[in-house]
Parts: structure tokens; sequence; C-alpha cells
């Protein structure tokens, strides 16, 4: 599982939401394709299998069956590795997984669920006591999430792939994970207010204080070690901490421009695909050439180096950029049953700037805005908002 794949399980998600009206075309929409994702087959019942039946010991003693809908297993078709349980897309997740927790303590081998609507994902494992599913998940996240680190989520999916899936691994990070937080959260809570956890004042005080301990000195000492906190963040965030805080913000951005640049157009993904290009190579038409001199002339005309504007045909779009080929301001895509040209300029605003013009939002691997276009001789004529587009990415 990769970043570009959890971006294109979301593209779908927005693209098919208001079709998905029941938990059946959730699981075939939403969740076989995040299967197939981690890298099981979903075709070969040695690894998955769905609507999976198990009995169950209930409290009068009778055996039950029951019923879960997607079953993962091990290369011998014998061990569980996940289940998963899947709701109605916009289903409240919360309080909602007494089926998952019979199967994790029914199945002696399994150690992991998911509980999924097909938009948000909660890890549920038997970390406090074998067999017995924890109350909270150790890992959720949700497709829709506007400020998802889709990279984050990716590498904890990895662990769950076919190829790296490890019981053993996996319980002893999701323990670590869980430590973590209430580390966090202990922390958070003891410098917020340090008298809410005796114990954090009395180590604080230690070696500071040395007399006696009475309820005027212990809140006196409250009311230092509060003042206290926040100098001493100040303090950890040296000039060191804070370059390599400002390194790490580059980094991300810079692999954040580099996505939107090279993401490719991947199977099933909600967005046209353009024609020509293959993975043996890219062919450079004519028109690509006559595209990449109008917006090069339309640059020099408003006063830009023209050695600044560079060109790069790829396999999905030919690019015109600023500088660097990750800073691309234009984009020419020939689609199936169109020619498109694509910018950095919200629609709303691209309208006023081409009036006249069709103009619609692009998919997000493309870019903001796109415009339909007969040729690229029409280019001449979108001067105002191509150089707008190059000023959002100077």
């Amino acid at each position: 599982m990769d970043a570009d794949t959890l971006r294109t399980l979301a593209a779908r998600l927005e693209a098919d939401r208001e079709f998905i009206r029941n938990e059946e075309m959730t699981k075939q929409v939403l969740v076989i394709p995040f299967v197939k994702a981690l890298g099981y087959n979903p075709s070969n019942p040695r690894e998955v299998r769905l609507e999976y039946t198990a009995e169950f010991t209930a409290n009068d003693g009778k055996r039950l069956p029951d019923r879960m809908d997607v079953a993962i297993f091990d290369a011998t078709g014998t061990r569980h590795l996940l289940v998963i349980e899947t709701k109605p897309l916009g289903t409240d997740l919360q309080g909602r997984s007494p089926q998952l927790a019979r199967y994790m303590g029914q199945l002696q081998d399994l150690r992991f669920g998911i509980m999924s609507d097909g938009c948000s994902y909660h890890f549920f494992g038997d970390l406090a006591k074998p067999n017995i599913m924890d109350a909270t998940p150790f890992f959720s996240f949700s497709l829709d999430d506007p400020k998802l680190d889709h990279e984050e989520v990716a590498r904890f999916l990895t662990k769950f792939s076919r190829e790296r899936f490890n019981a053993t691994n996996l319980v002893t990070e999701a323990e670590d994970a869980n430590y973590r937080q209430l580390m966090v959260s202990k922390l958070v809570r003891a410098l917020r207010d340090p008298r809410s956890d005796d114990s954090f004042l009395r180590w604080i005080t230690e070696g500071v204080y040395e007399g006696k301990r009475t309820k005027q000195v212990m809140e006196r000492l409250t009311r230092v070690a509060k003042e206290a906190v926040k100098p001493s963040i100040m303090s950890t965030l040296s000039d060191d901490y804070l370059d390599g805080l400002r390194e790490q913000m580059r980094e991300a951005v810079g692999k954040t421009e580099s996505r939107v640049d090279q993401a490719p157009v991947q199977e099933n993904a909600a967005v046209d695909e353009p024609e020509g290009g293959s993975a043996s190579g890219v062919v450079t038409t004519d028109e690509e050439n006559q595209f990449a001199d109008l917006v090069r002339q339309a640059c020099v005309e408003a006063g830009e180096d023209p050695e600044m504007i560079l060109v790069k045909d790829t396999t999905n779009y030919f690019n015109v950029s600023f500088r660097t080929p990750t800073r691309w301001f234009a984009r020419f895509l020939v689609m199936k049953n169109r020619k498109v040209i694509v910018t950095r300029v919200p629609s709303e605003e691209a309208r006023t700037l081409a009036p006249g013009f069709q103009i619609e939002d692009a998919p997000a691997a493309f870019g903001v805005s796109r415009v339909d276009v007969e040729s690229v001789e029409v280019a001449r004529e979108l001067g105002p908002l191509l150089l707008r587009s190059l000023a959002i990415a100077k």
C-alpha cells in the first residue's frame, strides 16, 4: 500500500459516495478495493473469504453460527490474519463492534479486526488480554479527512499487507502505539495542570523544595510548576531543534509538489485517462510543442525570462513549469473525447479570467481547474489565466 493508492481510494469514495446506498454496495465498491490494495486477492478463497461463517457459544451454551463480512487468511488458508466488519457508508462506528468482538473471542489465532463503513477504518486488537477485543481501536483513519497524512497511514497499512503481515510484530507495535499515546496524554495533562498528577508534581519539585509540604506549600509549588512549563518548552525548542523542524517541513512540501507532478493515473481511479504515451516511452506531439511555444510567448510578453519556462512530457500530460519541473503551472491533456488545459487556478477565479470557456474542477491528480479547448491555438486567449497560474506556482 502506498500513499497514491490511498489517494485513489479516497477519490473513488468522493466520486461514488452518492450512489452507495447500503452495506453490500459499501463492501463491494469500497472495502474490497481496500483489501486488494493491501495485496490480498478476493478471488482466491484461500486468502479471502466473503460472508465468512464461524460458530460461537451463546450464554445458554448453544453453538450458533456468526457471519463476518470479510475474513483474510495466511498463505496456507488455515490461519486467520484479519477480519473486517462492514457497515453502510456514513454509519457512526462508535459502539458498533459486538460482532467483531465475538469473532476475536472465538477464533484463538485471530489478533486483529477492522470495523469500517468504507470511509473510516478502525483497527482493533486484543492487546490488553488475549482473545478479548480492546474497547477502543489502536488506530483509526478516514479517507475523507482533509488533514489525513497519506504517507503515514500508508506506512501503517503496509504492515498489514500480504507481504509484510507479522502478527507478533504488529502486536508489539500496536502496544507501543498505545503506550506512546497514554504517555502523551499523561504528559499533556500534567503540563496543563501539575496538580492533576501528584506523582508528576512530586518529581518536578524533588530536589527543588526540601521543607515540609503543607497544603499552602503545595498550592505554591503547583503555581510555580505551571509557570515553569512554558520556559521549559521554549528552552527545549533550541535553534537546532527548530532548524530540524524547518527542514522536515521543507522536505514535506517538496514531496507534496513532487506527488502532484508525478501522480500516476491508476486503475479504477475516478479520473479521465489521457490518450497517448506508454510505459516504454513518451512521444511529444507537434500540438504539445505548439502549446509550449504559446505558453512561453505569453510569459515572455509579461516580462518573464524564457529560460525559466521549462517543459516536460509525461505519459499522462504535457507539463509547462517555472524554474523546476515540480513547479508546474500549465498542463495539456488529450482525453478520449476532449482536449483540456489544466492550471493551478481555482475554477471560480478561472471563469472570471477566461470568460466564455467551459471550466470545471480538475481531478486532484492533475491539477486544480481545467479548460475544455478545441485546439491549443486558444492558449493565445488564455493569457490572463496562464499568468495567474504561474503566479500561484511561483
